[in-house]
């Protein structure tokens, strides 16, 4: 998402009460290009109960900031307005699928 404020995720993150996925990329990035198709499984398999939001950190660097985000590809998972869990780098699906089946 291009045009998404730090206004816009922190409503978000406020009024919504299911899991959040933030994930944090570049298209410059070739780790990112992988991972982003975990994300869209991801965020396909669990349609309706999490809420995946891409940021393009080229686009979106308050929020890039607000999550002190230095490496990319980085997933964050916010419940309840709380970060669950912050991770950097090359992630496995199952991993994900796993976390978010306990969260839920």
């Amino acid at each position: 998402m291009k045009n998404l404020n730090d206004k816009i995720l922190e409503k978000l993150i406020n009024i919504l009460n299911s899991p959040i996925l933030i994930y944090f990329w570049s298209e410059w990035c070739e780790i990112c290009k992988i991972s982003k198709n975990i994300i869209n499984d991801i965020e396909i398999k669990f349609k309706n109960k999490i809420k995946v939001i891409k940021i393009n950190i080229d686009y979106n660097y308050y929020i890039t900031e607000k999550f002190a985000i230095k490496n990319i590809p980085t997933v964050i998972i916010i419940l309840n307005k709380i970060i669950i869990i912050k991770k950097q780098g090359l992630f496995d699906k199952k991993f994900f699928k796993k976390l978010i089946n306990n969260i839920l």
